[in-house]
């Protein structure tokens, strides 16, 4: 093949990627093990002018997609503000959801549909995110007529996400159902529906569906992560390793895929390591320590609250230098946290593994626990310093006490039901299993 004819092939490539969800995500996944792709994309970005403003519509995009593909989501961010070309912003709209990103994904999507109305795959690609963020109300307005397109798998979808928004999650089922009648293959029906199972406790209907987004394409992260979670809450840890593997194949550096599967492999040998359960319950417990419980002078605690350093973990993890750059923050402000630090035996620019985990260390450093007035049947006030590790929950809710930083009873009844809920993988089954382990020591969440 001639080097026109690759770069032809190229192009069509990019064409398609830059019109088509599935395509454009299908090659930012292969780009990630294809070395070959990944070169010829760069070339091509690097060897074309940098201002969108010389290119027509078609190149505009394709240079869009090509960054998409390369994962270099802030070039395609960066790229769209330079031109008006209405798919490039859809790209960029992409490039925000798979950043989790919702709210700047919704302004690109929205501006992409306000240059092209007529461009239907943004306008359902909107209204899917407005409605999974809650805002049915929106959602229903972007899809419009189309709403009247029922028998199509992507109107189904965005018809079921509407109605998951609007908590008619019966609803919501037969949509998704819907489009799975029209294409069998629907990432996204097929996640939403499992996703449903998932957190009204069907896990067998859940597993199910889960298997087969697992294998359509383009394979989705968020599948394998709670395909694996899942797999762990049935004791099927070699399962459960191979979902994590498989995130590991597409993101070698996904925190939680490798923090998982370490968890599922060790499973493995039915080895547990207490005292290393404790002291990792220990660190999770300094590390969500807020920063409001230290005394700071008012210009320190405001400096940190403008760059999002929230807790003590957020803090030892940044280096000095980190903190002096940012406006306001000056040596005297530095000097006032590293004596906190030092008197606690920390330091700013500290790993994970150095953080202490002396249990007297850790007494020190935490805020206390506040009194309880309930008691028990004996008299006796209840023990708020119980590890949850004591709890015997299943791998699930243990993992989404890990994440959120619970590491004994007391903190745990500082979050209330909704709080709970709002945790990625903590549904009405591990609530309910919370719920039922509280109720035997005579306490309860908040509502």
């Amino acid at each position: 093949m001639s080097q026109t004819e690759q770069i032809l092939d190229l192009d069509r490539a990019l064409d398609s990627a830059a019109t088509d969800v599935g395509e454009a995500l299908q090659l930012r996944l292969r780009a990630e093990t294809d070395g070959s792709l990944r070169r010829s994309l760069k070339e091509r970005v690097e060897g074309a002018t940098l201002s969108g403003d010389a290119m027509d519509a078609a190149a505009c995009a394709r240079r869009a997609a090509a960054y998409f593909i390369l994962a270099n989501d802030d070039a395609v961010g960066e790229f769209a503000a330079k031109g008006d070309k209405h798919r490039v912003f859809h790209l960029w709209g992409l490039s925000e959801l798979y950043r989790n990103r919702a709210t700047t994904a919704i302004e690109a999507l929205s501006r992409a549909v306000e240059m092209e109305p007529r461009d239907e795959q943004a306008r359902l690609q909107l209204a899917s995110t407005q409605a999974l963020l809650g805002r049915a109300e929106d959602g229903r307005a972007t899809l419009g007529e189309l709403a009247s397109q029922e028998d199509r798998a992507s109107v189904a979808y965005v018809l079921g996400t509407i109605a998951e928004a609007e908590g008619d999650y019966d609803g919501a089922e037969r949509a998704y159902q819907n489009a799975l009648a029209q294409d069998p293959q629907h990432v996204d029906s097929l996640f939403r529906l499992a996703y449903q199972h998932d957190l009204s406790g069907d896990d067998e209907a859940a597993i199910v569906l889960y298997e087969r987004a697992r294998n359509a394409k383009p394979t989705r992260v968020n599948v394998l992560m709670n395909l694996g979670v899942l797999y762990e809450d049935r004791g099927e840890f070699r399962k459960a390793a191979e979902c994590y593997r498989d995130v590991l194949n597409f993101q070698p550096n996904h925190p939680r895929a490798r923090a998982f599967v370490r968890d599922a492999e060790s499973s493995l040998s039915m080895v547990v390591d207490d005292d290393h359960v404790r002291k990792e319950d220990r660190r999770n417990q300094l590390l969500t320590t807020p920063i409001t419980d230290f005394e700071l002078s008012v210009r320190s605690r405001n400096c940190l609250a403008k760059m999002l350093i929230t807790t003590l973990g957020d803090l030892i993890t940044r280096t000095e230098a980190e903190l002096l750059s940012y406006k306001n923050f000056g040596e005297t402000s530095l000097q006032e946290i590293k004596d906190i630090l030092n008197s606690k035996g920390l330091r700013l620019g500290m790993r994970r593994d150095e953080i202490p985990v002396v249990a007297a260390d850790f007494e020190e450093m935490m805020p206390a626990v506040p009194d309880m007035p309930d008691i028990d049947d004996s008299g006796a006030a209840p023990k708020l310093d119980t590890p949850i590790t004591d709890l015997d929950l299943s791998v699930r809710s243990s993992k989404c006490m890990s994440m959120l930083g619970i590491a004994n009873v007391g903190q745990l009844l500082q979050h209330s039901i909704s709080e709970l809920l709002r945790s990625k993988n903590f549904g009405q089954t591990s609530l309910h299993e919370i719920e039922t382990k509280l109720a035997a020591l005579g306490l309860a969440l908040r509502k």
